[in-house]
């Protein structure tokens, strides 16, 4: 069981690996032409590992906007992983107070998609979250640092089409998140007002206010019993 966890954890994480290589490469690419340096480029993935932060700030640096406002900027974007860590928090409770306060940074988009799948059909262990975070930790750090070295060989995005990847990318993830009406319902809704509040908020709070007003309906009127380790694992939860 140890051994697939982290088996299982890795392959389900290596179909977004391959695409954080890529995408980690233009990072990088980009942070040069920035005016950063490698160290400098390979430490903003190493420290913040949040892609549409980073994206931001390297924006917000080439406008040469001040230290405080690219920091407020992308407190604002990050912000969105509170409401994530709160609707994984009651698969974390078996696990010490360390190993949760230290996966928080691993917390993205992609990692939070992939466990909460995994974990609707199978317990929640240790090592499959240890397996899926470092395998897309790994990846995007990597991706950066070879942007930095081969800019010249990685293709404009847009002229590929990749601006739409990612998107598209989240759309399958999404997708094994549709198990009743009022999830589908909630995604539209939030969806949409998502849109609306991006032409009134800056900064990425739209984001925000659409994941609270996913959370809110999730809080009031969802009564799936969150947590709940499926009936075959029942026995306990372990690492």
């Amino acid at each position: 069981m140890k051994q697939n966890d982290w088996k299982k954890g890795f392959t389900d994480a290596l179909p977004i690996a391959f695409s954080f290589i890529l995408f980690g490469g233009i990072f990088g690419m980009l942070s040069v032409q920035t005016g950063l340096s490698v160290l400098e480029s390979v430490g903003m993935s190493l420290i913040v590992f949040a892609g549409s932060a980073q994206f931001t700030a390297i924006s917000l640096l080439s406008d040469h906007a001040s230290m405080w406002t690219i920091i407020l900027v992308t407190f604002f974007i990050n912000s969105r992983h509170l409401l994530m860590g709160l609707s994984m928090s009651p698969y974390y409770q078996p696990f010490s107070n360390k190993f949760s306060t230290i996966m928080a940074f691993f917390l993205i988009d992609e990692q939070y998609a992939i466990t909460m799948n995994h974990f609707r059909h199978h317990k929640a262990t240790q090592r499959y979250i240890m397996a899926v975070s470092f395998t897309l930790y790994g990846t995007w750090v990597i991706g950066t640092w070879l942007g930095t070295l081969t800019q010249s060989l990685i293709p404009d995005p847009e002229q590929l089409g990749l601006g739409f990847s990612f998107t598209a990318l989240f759309l399958a993830l999404v997708y094994f998140q549709f198990t009743s009406p009022l999830r589908i319902a909630v995604f539209i809704l939030c969806g949409v007002a998502s849109v609306l509040f991006s032409f009134i908020l800056p900064y990425g709070l739209h984001l925000l206010a659409g994941g609270a007003i996913a959370f809110a309906i999730g809080y009031f009127f969802n009564n799936e019993k969150v947590g709940e380790q499926p009936d075959e694992v029942k026995e306990g939860v372990t690492a």
